[in-house]
């Protein structure tokens, strides 16, 4: 019985001690931020996240050079996939082309289990994104979309909280 009570107080302190060393290059980094792992993310510090802001498990993210930016309050569902990075489909040699375009998620978004986010893509604020959804064009604000391309469906209605 010692022995459960010395690992859960080791586990705690672990948890704190990775989630310090993961943000420690982090661009900008809010408050009450939480990362649920494993995680994987290149660019790290180009890298801004908001306040409140979680990260699901087996979320890869790829921030580039261009910058990834994440507002406050969002919820990114397990196992997404966040990117900067592309190829050109032009070019003769796809995998010597690489383009690069900020992505921008803004406050209160709700990424659903296995989205997928293009480069170049501004996901609007108090949008919802559907699970499995392929976002590869911008999206309004507090609107629902859904699909592989990500088309929009409906607006939300926001209700007062009494």
């Amino acid at each position: 019985m010692k022995h459960f009570y010395l690992f859960r107080l080791f586990k705690k302190y672990w948890l704190k001690l990775r989630h310090f060393l993961f943000f420690i290059n982090v661009k900008k980094k809010g408050e009450g931020v939480k990362i649920y792992f494993p995680v994987k993310i290149h660019g790290i510090e180009n890298l801004e996240i908001g306040d409140f802001t979680s990260v699901g498990e087996y979320t890869h993210v790829w921030a580039g050079d261009v910058g990834l930016s994440i507002g406050k309050n969002v919820m990114i569902a397990a196992h997404c996939c966040i990117t900067t990075l592309g190829h050109d489909t032009k070019a003769q040699y796809m995998n010597k082309s690489l383009i690069a375009k900020k992505v921008t998620i803004e406050d209160d978004v709700w990424l659903g289990y296995n989205v997928s986010i293009m480069p170049g893509v501004t996901i609007g604020k108090g949008s919802v994104i559907g699970a499995g959804s392929v976002v590869t064009k911008n999206v309004p604000p507090f609107s629902i979309s859904v699909g592989n391309p990500a088309k929009h469906i409906k607006t939300r209605i926001i209700k007062n909280n009494v």
